[in-house]
């Protein structure tokens, strides 16, 4: 995954307001710093990395949930 494509999915995935580096790098278990490197292209996206947005990704394009969204019971 590249830098553009990280950066574009994780604006789609924790949306567009102020503060969505900060939500990818909770969700990831990470810190800010590790977010803004990978934007930046400073480091390489990590594989598991790519693999965690992609997965997220997927579910929220089936479900509309995003990752840390509670997870909800079939009839709720």
């Amino acid at each position: 995954m590249t830098a553009e494509q990280f950066r574009k999915l994780a604006i789609k995935l924790f949306g567009p307001e102020r503060g969505w580096q900060s939500r990818c790098a909770q969700a990831l278990g990470t810190d800010r710093a590790s977010v803004s490197r990978w934007i930046g292209n400073s480091i390489t996206v990590p594989g598991p990395v790519a693999a965690a947005m992609s997965c997220w990704e997927l579910r929220f394009e089936e479900t509309g949930r995003r990752p840390g969204d509670a997870a909800r019971r079939d009839g709720e």
